[in-house]
């Protein structure tokens, strides 16, 4: 490594050991703390934000540094500043007041949304433009769509990182690797200022995952990930050429990881029916802290992103750009077949990919008789069948056409998705759609909590339907004392302890006894639900 690159790094690194104390002090007084509650934030204590201004002021305090230091002694080898690393600095400052007012005062998704894609065009109109994706080798000129190709792709980098930032060091030590294995692509023809500022930001990163580490003391906020996000973004770009001009398969086989959780996020929701903005705790720091631990996840993720990196740049150091793909290859499929992340969206996919398929060879004269049935743990353990069963059960006597379950308990790490439909469902003038909201007890004092959702299609041929839905949805209710069992059977289990993260057990009564469940049979079904 250059001695001018080792320098930036050094004094990134140090800056922040130095920087993140008083920020975080001075958040605590301001107020600007991340409180736990039941549901998403489930750290023990609250915990400082604006751990992203730290490692701006990091950044900057090693960038300058280093570029003085090439002024005065190296006779000015990293060159000279353009016009787009001024807009590059203000943008990225803009991105991170943005995140500040969202942590203190929470935004809306599209308002957020609206922000970004203002900051990205400034930076898009300053001449940091994709003209040309490089893959494998070849060379795909995009013309007219290289304006709205790099917002996007700006806006994915941003928000990719924002996602996976949600477990102790997680951001951080992705970040950390990811912008190294830039500035090492960046320089492998030579020091560059866009090598200076990826080893700046991964020094500051690296200082700042000392009190991000679990467990974390201080967080980065939307604020510092969305910043970093927003550089990383910028940077996969700009390290591949000096124009500016070629996003090539390196760059973002590097970035892999954050890339693959927010695919697997987007990609789950679609398949089971829910809301993009809905929260869950199946991302990729969640399911690896519930399987290997605080550490054990910092460490595998490290491990894997260390593959990618060093895979993406052994490729281009060779001329070798399958390489970089097989790196992105084998670290997502050693976390699918290990059953770490990826695999029940995986499932989903393949087995909505296969009833598709069938659907082509059933003659049309069965469609309607014929019936396709799947279902999914998304994640955990709980005994969830013994609640669809009796549904499946009740769809079959009712003459239903289809009928769909989605649970998601984000504070039990639990989630459950099945179907059961024909191959072609009625016409969309002769179906009768509901979709109704299952409940559970949480509380002793039978206050109740939305667990997921109940949709359900019934041929119209005539107004017998609604009484058949009416009966269906009477007999769903006999259900509640079940759906109340396998959390409580859930709850019973030891509380996961993972560093900074503690998942606790609401308090829930307990099993109805006989007489309850019978009183709870003769109440209406729709009052109950």
């Amino acid at each position: 490594m250059n001695w001018l690159l080792l320098a930036c790094l050094t004094i990134s690194l140090v800056s922040a050991l130095l920087l993140v104390p008083m920020v975080r002090a001075l958040a605590i007084r301001c107020g600007m703390i991340d409180k736990p509650d039941s549901e998403r934030k489930l750290h023990r204590v609250p915990i400082a934000l604006g751990g992203g201004v730290a490692v701006f002021a990091s950044l900057l305090v090693g960038f300058v540094s280093t570029v003085l230091i090439d002024r005065n002694f190296n006779d000015f080898s990293l060159g000279y500043f353009n016009p787009s690393w001024y807009v590059l600095i203000f943008a990225a400052a803009a991105v991170l007041v943005v995140g500040l007012i969202d942590d203190r005062w929470p935004l809306r998704g599209r308002q957020k949304l609206l922000f970004q894609c203002l900051i990205v065009a400034s930076v898009v109109g300053s001449g940091t433009v994709i003209r040309q994706i490089n893959l494998m080798g070849f060379e795909i000129s995009l013309g007219n769509l290289a304006f709205p190709i790099t917002m996007l792709w700006l806006l994915i980098a941003i928000n990719a990182l924002n996602l996976i930032d949600g477990a102790d060091g997680m951001a951080t030590t992705v970040g950390c690797i990811v912008c190294a294995g830039l500035g090492f692509l960046s320089s492998r023809s030579g020091i560059n200022l866009t090598a200076v500022l990826c080893f700046s930001l991964s020094g500051a990163l690296l200082g700042f995952l000392a009190f991000n580490r679990p467990p974390a003391t201080i967080y980065l906020g939307d604020a510092g990930s969305m910043m970093i996000g927003f550089f990383v973004g910028v940077l996969a770009i700009w390290s591949n050429t000096k124009e500016s001009t070629v996003l090539a398969s390196a760059p973002v086989a590097i970035l892999a990881l954050p890339l693959f959780d927010s695919t697997a996020a987007i990609l789950r929701r679609w398949l089971t029916g829910r809301s993009i903005y809905i929260t869950d705790r199946a991302h990729l720091h969640h399911l690896l802290q519930a399987k290997y631990g605080s550490l054990g996840m910092l460490a595998v993720v490290a491990g894997l992103c260390l593959i990618t990196s060093t895979l993406a740049y052994v490729s281009t150091y060779y001329s070798l750009p399958w390489l970089s793909i097989v790196g992105v290859i084998l670290a997502l499929g050693t976390l699918i077949f290990t059953r770490s992340f990826g695999h029940a969206e995986s499932k989903l996919l393949v087995t909505r990919a296969i009833h598709f398929c069938h659907s082509f060879s059933t003659s049309p004269i069965v469609c309607e008789e014929k019936k396709q049935h799947r279902k999914h743990a998304l994640q955990g353990s709980g005994s969830w069948d013994t609640v669809w069963e009796p549904i499946v059960e009740l769809a079959q006597s009712h003459d239903l056409a289809s009928v769909k379950i989605d649970l998601n308990l984000a504070w039990l790490h639990e989630g459950y998705h099945a179907s059961w439909h024909s191959v072609r469902l009625p016409e969309k003038s002769h179906q009768l759609t509901m979709c109704v909201p299952l409940f559970t007890r949480r509380t002793k004092d039978g206050s109740e909590l939305v667990i997921g959702r109940l949709e359900m299609v019934a041929p119209a041929k005539s107004p017998h339907v609604y009484s058949h839905i009416a009966s269906f949805i009477e007999q769903l209710n006999e259900l509640n004392p079940q759906i109340d069992y396998v959390i409580e059977s859930l709850e019973k289990q030891p509380a996961v302890d993972s560093g900074a993260f503690f998942w606790p057990k609401p308090t829930s009564p307990a099993r109805p006894s006989k007489h309850e469940k019978e009183d709870s049979d003769d109440k209406a079904a729709l009052s109950s639900l």
